[in-house]
């Protein structure tokens, strides 16, 4: 009798456990990653209008290794710093170089670096509307980018991040010499194509 009483009781016991509710784990939340800029396989490429006729490109060679992007599931708490080398202008021709880096255009003595951080993120895995400050020859304005991923993975054992944002300006609103000079010469609308290799 006790025997069967015992049996009974484990038998009740566990189907007690087997018809408790079961909760389901909480999702553990993505965690944002920070991206440090590859600055030998990064670069800014940049065109404009010469003269009304014709377009003339460049680009800028050397992104600073203060740029930083931090990529959250969530694009408003992502973010992007981008810090270029003025004086790394280079449109293959090392008079026209000389003369961007001088006071009528780039001024790089003075203004050293163009930066550009973002202020709000908005979008989805298709691609990014990035709006923040650039500050270029002394002078601070908001721009929108509109941003994509390239591509993402492992190479060579290291992580990597591939992301390109356009954007365009006016130099007008920046101040730039020349325009005051000789307007029509360039510009004033410049197009920049930003190309960014990350690494984790």
């Amino acid at each position: 009798m006790k025997l069967v009483l015992c049996s009974i009781s484990v038998a009740s016991l566990a189907g007690l456990f087997a018809s408790a509710p079961t909760h389901a784990a909480r999702p553990v939340p993505a965690r944002a990653d920070t991206w440090e800029v590859d600055g030998t396989h990064s670069f800014v490429v940049f065109h404009t209008k010469h003269v009304n006729i014709s377009e003339a490109w460049g680009r800028f060679d050397r992104i600073s290794d203060k740029s930083q992007v931090i990529v959250d599931a969530d694009p408003a708490k992502s973010s992007v710093l981008i810090v270029v080398e003025a004086d790394s202008v280079d449109t293959n021709v090392p008079d026209r170089d000389k003369h961007l880096r001088s006071g009528d255009f780039f001024s790089v003595k003075e203004f050293p670096e163009i930066v550009f951080e973002s202020k709000k993120i908005s979008g989805s895995e298709k691609g990014w509307d990035v709006t923040g400050d650039l500050t270029f020859h002394g002078v601070t304005k908001t721009v929108t980018a509109k941003a994509r991923q390239v591509g993402k993975g492992d190479f060579q054992g290291t992580p990597k991040l591939g992301l390109v944002a356009d954007l365009s300006i006016n130099m007008n609103d920046y101040g730039i010499e020349i325009l005051k000079k000789n307007p029509g010469v360039v510009g004033p609308e410049v197009a920049l194509t930003v190309s960014l290799e990350c690494s984790k």
